[in-house]
């Protein structure tokens, strides 16, 4: 997917894959700091949007079944909802497709996310680079398992035992999985986390998939990125970076639906961020668990947004460089 010097936001309202309200306030944030209007302002020309839901889609307490995760049925209508937007956004009339933007809203929106990438690129790859401090390997099998369907993220994304049967229509167009350890990194996974469990670590590592950790990201943002973009720009055509927001330290900056102690500062994460959207291959941008309701100002929802306009007008300038003396 060659760059675009257009932009295609899809909204996802929703939070009803966790317990705590918030997340589905989390596109009208990134309106309301005016993400549309300082797109244009950056020189980006052509600014599509999309709406994946009509209205928020919240959590809401049902019993738990056995086996199970609650709001199963409504979590993955969404994730329907999104994949038939995103083919959407994806096929618009543009003259190469457009730079993908999703904002969330929850992260277990990804699969949907990747199958239309999938589709859209097919027979080309597509790669993820997963910026998150979980791992999202829970299963409701799990003996403590909460019942929350956010924490099996990279569950159904693998298909690792214990995903839900109704999450498997989300794959490749051969029927794979759309994740495994040939197009995927998992970058800031925080190793000290309780919720990341040592089953968890032996299934990673024991399958070869690449982990990046919080720690080392702390200590060397640009280097850590530059190798986790170099492992997948050989191997896959296309990469779609997902942005979990809880992957940044809550200490300075605690938008995050849930906080996450990683050690990697805002200004670390967006050194990273620079890196993975300075590439060609990165087609796209996912930002979930944002929770404006931890941020009343906006100011650390606008901070983000300040960031990522400034990388993707970069990439539209080096694209008119490209185009000017190529």
């Amino acid at each position: 997917m060659a760059s675009s010097r257009s932009i295609a936001i899809t909204y996802v309202p929703a939070d009803c894959g966790s317990v705590i309200p918030g997340k589905s306030k989390s596109p009208q944030a990134f309106r309301d700091v005016n993400i549309v209007s300082r797109l244009r302002a950056a020189g980006i020309p052509q600014i599509l949007e999309y709406h994946a839901l009509e209205e928020p889609v919240t959590f809401s307490l049902v019993p738990l079944r056995s086996g199970k995760v609650r709001n199963e049925d409504l979590n993955v209508s969404v994730c329907e909802r999104v994949k038939s937007t995103v083919l959407t956004a994806l096929s618009a009339p543009t003259s190469r497709p457009a730079f993908q933007i999703i904002l969330g809203g929850e992260c277990c929106m990804l699969p949907g996310i990747l199958e239309a990438t999938w589709q859209h690129v097919a027979p080309k790859r597509v790669g993820l680079l997963y910026i998150d401090a979980d791992t999202d390997l829970s299963s409701p099998t799990d003996a403590d398992s909460t019942g929350n369907f956010a924490g099996m993220n990279m569950t159904h994304l693998v298909r690792h035992p214990g995903a839900l049967e109704s999450m498997n229509q989300f794959s490749q167009p051969n029927g794979a999985p759309v994740c495994d350890a040939s197009n995927t990194v998992l970058f800031g996974t925080n190793m000290s986390l309780p919720g990341n469990k040592r089953e968890h670590f032996a299934y990673l590592f024991d399958n070869n998939y690449k982990v990046v950790t919080s720690a080392s990201i702390a200590r060397n943002p640009e280097q850590r990125a530059k190798e986790a973009l170099k492992f997948l720009e050989e191997k896959v055509d296309t990469i779609m970076l997902h942005l979990d927001v809880d992957a940044i330290d809550p200490q300075t900056f605690p938008l995050a639906n849930v906080p996450n102690f990683t050690g990697v500062r805002f200004e670390q994460m967006m050194v990273a961020l620079a890196v993975f959207l300075g590439s060609d291959k990165v087609g796209g941008l996912t930002v979930a668990e944002v929770n404006p309701d931890h941020d009343p100002g906006l100011e650390m929802t606008e901070q983000l947004t300040t960031e990522v306009i400034r990388m993707l007008a970069a990439r539209v300038e080096n694209m008119r460089e490209h185009t000017q003396f190529g």
